[in-house]
């Protein structure tokens, strides 16, 4: 499935090391919800691979396709900031396209970095 994506840097260093004990921290906290979390990320990173790999024969499944993909980034993104990776610097990025209904999504471990906005085809 080819894909037009935006990658904005906002310029915002993360300390890896420190998000990870960030996340492992809450799951001592909360360790049902966040076995959840885990679960549902992984779900959707399947489901994802999944849609993206699956053939694409016409116009109209692709346009499902992209709302499917749309829906699945929102998740992910919703489900990263439950696990505390989010930043104030993504969270601009986020609002600034959602203005424009173009879903977005944090990239790598978070705290920062990139953001990864999904384009309409």
């Amino acid at each position: 499935m080819p894909l037009k994506m935006l990658v904005t840097n906002t310029n915002v260093g993360r300390n890896t090391k420190a998000l990870v004990a960030g996340v492992s921290e809450r799951t001592l906290r909360h360790p049902d919800a966040m076995s959840s979390v885990f679960t549902a990320v992984d779900s959707i990173s399947k489901e994802l691979s999944s849609l993206i790999e699956s053939p694409t024969p016409d116009d109209p499944s692709m346009s499902e396709k992209e709302e499917r993909l749309q829906e699945l980034m929102e998740m992910n993104q919703g489900l990263l900031q439950c696990m505390g990776v989010s930043h104030a610097s993504i969270e601009t990025v986020l609002r600034t396209t959602l203005k424009y209904k173009l879903p977005s999504k944090l990239t790598g471990a978070g705290g920062g970095g990139c953001v990864l906005t999904l384009l309409p085809a």
